[in-house]
């Protein structure tokens, strides 16, 4: 898949995705970027092998060690990009399956006026910290449940500068957004609507209102990750012009 606009290949969009949802902690392995998250999402708590390390097996090694010294499962985070290019098979035979096969979709700067065409809506409100009623909405969508991980949630959104989009009906949040601000980069994250909530339309009143953000800050594109598989975002993202440029999925080891 070819890439487009401002995103210069699947690679640099990798390492883009990683600065807006960036880990608790970072550690360099063999030229890998182990990320760790006390385990709050597998984005967080994943390689990302960009670069391919003299010795992969003694690598593989020492990512094993270094995840399991914190009591997590060692997780790759897999690319086309991914360095060696053979890594994929190679986790594979070392018993680690593969799990959520994802897509990795963007939208041009001239196709933001595609996206917000009508009037706004009125109920949507923009933030540059999640509120209470934010993090409580994403948390009952998506988890975490427990408080030690709701903390460490908190911690992850705000390591990047961010807007935070809410749907609010009668005092209600009904639907929620995030748009992660990477140098002139947007990425929308936690796209989440309340259950009772869903088939309205309020997904899209949120995605409509962070693009009209982008569009008033002139950004250069905004990214964003759908599960493989899941029609109703994958529908809504192509509805507003987003882009399949590449994909990714994990390998994880079993405990």
């Amino acid at each position: 898949m070819k890439p487009v606009s401002r995103f210069a290949s699947p690679a640099s969009l990798d390492a883009v995705m990683s600065r807006g949802w960036r880990a608790l902690e970072e550690e360099d392995l063999s030229g890998w970027v182990c990320r760790f998250s006390s385990g709050v999402t597998r984005r967080a708590n994943s390689v990302l092998p960009l670069f391919g390390p003299p010795n992969t097996n003694g690598a593989i090694d020492e990512v094993e060690a270094a995840y399991r010294r914190r009591g997590l499962p060692p997780v790759f985070q897999i690319s086309p990009d991914s360095l060696p290019q053979d890594l994929d098979s190679m986790l594979g035979a070392r018993g680690y399956s593969l799990d959520s096969p994802t897509l990795m979709q963007v939208l041009k700067r001239e196709d933001y006026a595609r996206a917000v065409v009508g009037e706004p809506d009125p109920g949507i409100v923009l933030q540059d910290a999640p509120s209470e009623a934010w993090l409580k909405a994403l948390w009952e969508s998506e988890g975490p449940h427990s408080p030690a991980a709701q903390a460490a949630s908190v911690r992850i959104l705000g390591n990047t500068p961010s807007v935070y989009a809410s749907l609010v009906i009668e005092g209600s949040i009904h639907a929620i957004a995030r748009m992660a601000l990477v140098e002139d980069l947007g990425g929308i994250y936690a796209v989440a609507t309340r259950e009772e909530s869903r088939s309205r339309g309020y997904g899209r009143a949120v995605m409509r209102a962070l693009v009209a953000e982008a569009a008033r800050r002139d950004l250069a594109g905004l990214w964003l990750q759908v599960v493989e598989g899941n029609s109703i975002a994958a529908g809504l993202y192509a509805s507003l012009g987003f882009e399949t440029v590449s994909r990714y999925h994990y390998r994880q080891l079993p405990a």
